[in-house]
Parts: structure tokens; sequence; C-alpha cells
């Protein structure tokens, strides 16, 4: 049986003041990832989910295993079914392993937004408006309120967008 050296992953937690630096800490959440991830926000317009790059991460991902997912809740679809080409690419490629839910009831009050990967690392904006910003990766206990809050988030919204073609 062969011995796995590679060294534990160390927790980190940093506060962003830009959205440039939350781009950056995205792609470290998104590295983190083993099997899942899960987003929150109003739209994906000021994420960076549109990048060319970023799509190939989350294919990597998923195509990785075969429970992997991709759990997305919007509270405004317009963005990504206008702009989002290549995400929307990657959901027909992809159907059983990614899922974009709009989101209902008390989550359309929520004007925070973060990227969950697993049960252990997360970049989380405080107000969608505003800039500033925190990561936390390889951090179960930083992680876990939004494990739980995405879960119930989860639960009460409605699949969105799916990868089958409009009917004529």
């Amino acid at each position: 049986m062969p011995i796995d050296r590679r060294p534990e992953p160390r927790q980190s937690h940093r506060i962003l003041a830009s959205f440039a630096d939350s781009r950056l800490a995205i792609d470290e959440v998104i590295a983190s990832a083993r099997s899942t991830l899960c987003i929150f926000d109003p739209s994906l317009e000021r994420l960076g989910f549109g990048d060319p790059h970023r799509i190939a991460r989350l294919r990597a991902l998923l195509l990785a295993g075969r429970e992997h997912r991709l759990r997305i809740v919007l509270h405004d679809l317009t963005y990504v079914e206008r702009h989002g080409a290549r995400l929307l690419a990657l959901l027909r490629e992809l159907p059983a392993a990614i899922g974009i839910h709009r989101a209902t009831g008390e989550a359309l009050n929520a004007f925070d937004a973060f990227v969950l990967a697993d049960d252990h690392s997360v970049w989380r904006q405080f107000q969608v408006e505003h800039p500033r910003a925190s990561v936390s990766l390889h951090s179960p206990a930083d992680a876990r309120p939004l494990v739980d809050r995405f879960h119930s988030i989860w639960a009460l919204s409605e699949q969105a967008i799916s990868s089958a073609p409009p009917l004529a």
C-alpha cells in the first residue's frame, strides 16, 4: 500500500479588500475542493465564472470522480443565461454533476455570497455590493456554518436551468 507523503494542508484565514483579491481567493477555494463546490450568489456576475481557466478547473474537478458535484444557487439567472456560455456548456456536458437553482423565500433576503469547497474551505463576501470578503482554507470550523446554511438554501430553492434543450 503506497504511503501518501503529501503534507497536511495548512489552515489559513485572511480578509480581502478588493474584488480582484476575491477572484484569486475563489480560485484557491476551488483548488482545495476534493469533490464538491457549493456557490451562493445573487447572479455570479462579479465572481469570474465566465473565465475559461476557471471553467477548466471546474471541469477537471467534476471529471475526477463520479460523485463530484457543483451546486449553484442564485437570486437572478439573467447574467448566467446571457453571459454564462462556458458555464452552460459545462452544464450540458456534465448534467448529472451540476445543479443551478433559483433562491426562493428567505434566501432572497440574503445579500452575502460564498463559495464553499467540501466542508473545509470557504470564500465569503459579507455584502455583495462591497468588496470586503474573507477566505478560510482547510478550516472546517470556519466552513461548517456555511455548509449548514447552503444545505438549507438548497432545500428551499428550485431548479432553474436545465441541461435539456428548450422545447420547440
